[in-house]
């Protein structure tokens, strides 16, 4: 069925006349009278009534209905239309630990949100454990991670490690350079970094060791980090964020760095590949940026 046969008909339905039909749509009344000709032969019914001597038309009862189904037909060829020259848009769901996304991946999620207006997402934090088993049951597309958990389903690849510092109130006299042995572990504002550094922090302090205070996440932590003489052990990236009201300290024996790994199932979602294939070249632009330098560094 041809659009412009159908918008001839609107047009002559709305304005009474093949005249004024004519003119607004800076067509002849001939080429008018001949899509009306057309439509009503494709359709087979009359659509108006063609009376001599009147200065305007009426709608046959065919008509008046087919006027619904016009309407509704060119709204739906303009949707059709304006649809085929959008690009696709794809949406992923991304878990990640808390601490990755409030202060490392935030610049990465603001770039896409900025700059490619295709790609949809939905960020989420959740712990470690928790984003492997997401993966695994397609709740999520892809996580961030702190550690490596073997799955045989889920593909993990590290992408940065960073290393540990100490920090402590602003007021704090620790020197620039400390020595675990120097520190009351009694004033630990304790925070978990992973197995490895849990094993790290076990082998310096034993593991039965008192700690004044423990938090789930860097937010929490920075509430209390005003406290004299309390100190922690965090992640390079979460001291520089907290740098105008802490004190940072390198730590002579130091722990292992803490890596951040990838995690994506190896059977995605058929209808994800694309949006992967998309996130991850931002994601390899961003692993190569100055912003992540300079918050590992």
């Amino acid at each position: 069925m041809d659009y412009s046969n159908i918008e001839t008909f609107i047009v002559i339905a709305e304005t009474r006349s093949l005249t004024k039909a004519a003119e607004r749509l800076f067509l002849s009344q001939s080429t008018i009278s001949y899509r009306l000709k057309a439509l009503e032969q494709e359709i087979g019914t009359e659509l108006i009534h063609r009376e001599q001597g009147k200065g305007f038309i009426t709608l046959t009862p065919k008509g008046e209905e087919f006027m619904n189904i016009a309407d509704r037909w060119v709204s739906l060829y303009r949707d059709i239309e304006l649809w085929k020259t959008q690009k696709p848009s794809y949406k992923l769901n991304i878990g990640s630990v808390d601490s990755l996304n409030t202060y490392v991946f935030y610049e990465l999620y603001k770039k896409i949100i900025k700059e490619d207006a295709n790609l949809i997402i939905n960020v989420s934090s959740h712990w470690t454990v928790t984003i492997y088993k997401m993966i695994e049951n397609h709740e999520i597309d892809i996580g961030f991670v702190l550690w490596e958990i073997p799955y045989r389903e889920i593909n993990c690849r590290p992408l940065f490690s960073e290393k540990m510092v100490l920090i402590s109130s602003a007021d704090s006299n620790l020197p620039k350079i400390v020595h675990t042995s120097d520190l009351n572990p009694n004033k630990e504002m304790f925070m978990y970094h992973g197995p490895n550094f849990q094993a790290w922090h076990d082998n310096i302090w034993e593991n039965n060791t008192r700690k004044s205070f423990t938090v789930d996440t860097a937010s929490l932590l920075r509430s209390f980090m005003d406290v004299p003489n309390f100190w922690s052990i965090v992640p390079v990236s979460i001291a520089k964020k907290f740098s105008s009201s802490v004190a940072i300290s390198e730590i002579a024996d130091s722990p292992p760095e803490r890596i951040c790994y990838q995690v994506t199932n190896k059977n995605p979602i058929t209808n994800k590949i694309k949006a992967l294939e998309c996130f991850d070249d931002i994601l390899e632009d961003f692993l190569k940026s100055d912003f992540l330098t300079s918050i590992l560094n």
